[in-house]
């Protein structure tokens, strides 16, 4: 019984360092001594059975006294899977100080579910630089940091990450909307199309023999270009209104052309006095006189009013009939 108690405790105290192998950790310095503001790295060289549960940490001062030292960065740089079940951090910090003394790092304490370690605590010797003082003039005074100018990147990220910008955007959004909601009368509203009266032949005419009124009329071809808008005119009037194409006719066929559709003796005659006399100024290169162009412009319209009035009875008799026919 005795010799199984024996064993008994031989095996736990074999077991025991294997396990305390699983979790460690060790630290080492890469100066000894740095000058105020330097910085100084730990490696840490970090052993554990669980990754994922395994934090590690620098001890606090249990006495409450300020620390010296000021931890600038702490993380962990690689990880390398060292067989049975057991991986090796490498991790990094790195300390600075702006005392001039011995200052003592505390220990650092890595944890896991299986058990901790910790290192020895680090001595790091900080400095004050050195200052040459046998030049004095080169020793500048201390100024106030200035101000680095923003960049548009800033700006624009300054904007979106603030809470007045989404305020004032939401703000507008609800003006817009109200606006939209009193002024939807106004969209659904059915804008009635303009009805454009067609121009009657004779107001073409009208129109085009008033634009003559300030005509100059003192060449050959300022004769010719009159003459030849008077005669157009007429000839669109006369095409229009009895439905043939006057243009391209001469003098001749549109006088048997209005014969053949019932224009009056008298009036046939005096449009083809018209486009006779306009012949004669436009290819017997006749000059009239600036009278006789304004009274010829005035016959024309005449003659065309004249002819108007020949379809009034007509037209009022077709109106008469579709009456009577209803």
């Amino acid at each position: 019984m005795k010799y199984l108690a024996y064993c008994l405790l031989l095996s736990l105290a074999w077991c025991l360092p294997s396990v305390g192998q699983n979790v460690s950790i060790q630290a080492r310095l890469d100066r000894p001594e740095i000058k105020i503001g330097e910085r100084a790295a730990i490696d840490l060289t970090i052993r554990t059975d669980d990754l994922s549960r395994t934090r590690f940490y620098l001890l606090q001062d249990s006495t409450g006294a300020p620390e010296r030292y000021r931890v600038l960065s702490f993380g962990a740089t690689d990880t390398i899977d060292i067989g049975k079940g057991v991986q090796e951090i490498k991790a990094q910090m790195i300390v600075t100080s702006f005392d001039s003394t011995l200052i003592t790092l505390p220990p650092i304490v890595v944890e896991t579910p299986s058990g901790q370690a910790m290192t020895k605590p680090l001595a790091l010797n900080v400095i004050s630089p050195e200052v040459d003082l046998s030049q004095p003039e080169n020793i500048r005074p201390i100024v106030s940091p200035w101000d680095e100018p923003y960049t548009l990147m800033d700006i624009l990220i300054l904007i979106f990450t603030s809470w007045i910008f989404y305020a004032v955007a939401g703000l507008l959004l609800i003006a817009l909307l109200i606006y939209e909601y009193r002024n939807r009368a106004r969209y659904l509203q059915v804008v009635k199309p303009e009805i454009l009266r067609p121009v009657s032949a004779l107001e073409q005419l009208k129109r085009k023999l008033e634009a003559l009124g300030d005509a100059r009329l003192e060449t050959q071809e300022d004769f010719k270009r009159y003459y030849s808008t008077v005669t157009d005119g007429l000839r669109a009037y006369l095409g229009a209104r009895y439905g043939f194409e006057a243009m391209e006719r001469t003098t001749d066929e549109v006088i048997e052309k209005l014969h053949s559709l019932g224009l009056g003796s008298e009036q046939t005659r005096h449009v083809e006095q018209v486009l006779m006399e306009a012949s004669l100024v436009k290819f017997a290169k006749s000059l009239p006189e600036r009278g006789d162009a304004l009274l010829l412009r005035t016959q024309t319209l005449a003659l065309a009013e004249g002819i108007e009035r020949l379809f009034i009875p007509s037209e009022g008799e077709s109106l008469a009939g579709k009456e009577v026919t209803q």
